[in-house]
C-alpha cells in the first residue's frame, strides 16, 4: 500500500486521479461501501478490479484532429517568414480558405497558432532612412500652402 500513498501524494497526479487513489485507499483501511459511496466513488473499486492502478489513471480524450494539417503549417510559416505582408488572423484565415479549401474561424486559428509554438505580435512603423532635406523642405513648403487654403 506503499505504493498507493506514494501514487496519492505524488506531483504528477491530477486530482481527479487523487480522489480514486483516497477512495481505494479507505477501502483498503476497513471502510465500507456506502462510506465510500458517500465520497462519491463506489466506481472506484469495479475500475481497480477490472484493470488495478492502471485503470484508475485518468485517460486522455483525443477531441476532434486539426484541420490544419503538418504541411499547411508548413506553408503558413513560410509565408510569415517571407515577410511580404502583414498578416492577422482574419487574412491568415482568408489566406488559408483560398489557397486549401479549409474553413477556420479566427479564434480556432489563433488556438492552433499557439498550439503550433506561435504567437501574435503588433507591428511596427519603421523610418527606412533618413528624408532627403529637399524633399522635406518641399513637404513643408507644400504643408504650408495647404495650411494657407491655396
Amino acid at each position: 500500500m506503499t505504493v498507493l500513498r506514494r501514487l496519492m501524494w505524488a506531483s504528477t497526479s491530477l486530482p481527479c486521479e487523487r480522489k480514486r487513489y483516497l477512495a481505494l485507499w479507505h477501502a483498503h483501511q476497513g471502510l465500507s461501501a456506502l462510506q465510500i459511496e458517500d465520497l462519491g466513488l463506489l466506481s472506484v473499486s469495479r475500475l481497480y478490479q477490472q484493470g488495478g492502478l492502471d485503470a484508475l489513471k485518468e485517460r486522455v480524450q483525443p477531441g476532434q484532429q486539426s484541420r490544419l494539417t503538418p504541411g499547411i503549417l508548413a506553408d503558413i510559416r513560410a509565408q510569415l517568414a517571407s515577410g511580404e505582408r502583414t498578416w492577422n488572423s482574419r487574412t491568415l484565415a482568408e489566406y488559408i480558405a483560398q489557397k486549401y479549401d479549409v474553413t477556420i474561424g479566427r479564434t480556432a486559428l489563433r488556438d492552433q497558432w499557439r498550439a503550433a509554438g506561435m504567437s501574435w505580435q503588433r507591428t511596427r512603423y519603421v523610418v527606412a532612412g533618413q528624408v532627403d532635406p529637399e524633399q522635406k523642405a518641399a513637404f513643408r513648403d507644400d504643408l504650408e500652402a495647404v495650411k494657407k487654403g491655396r
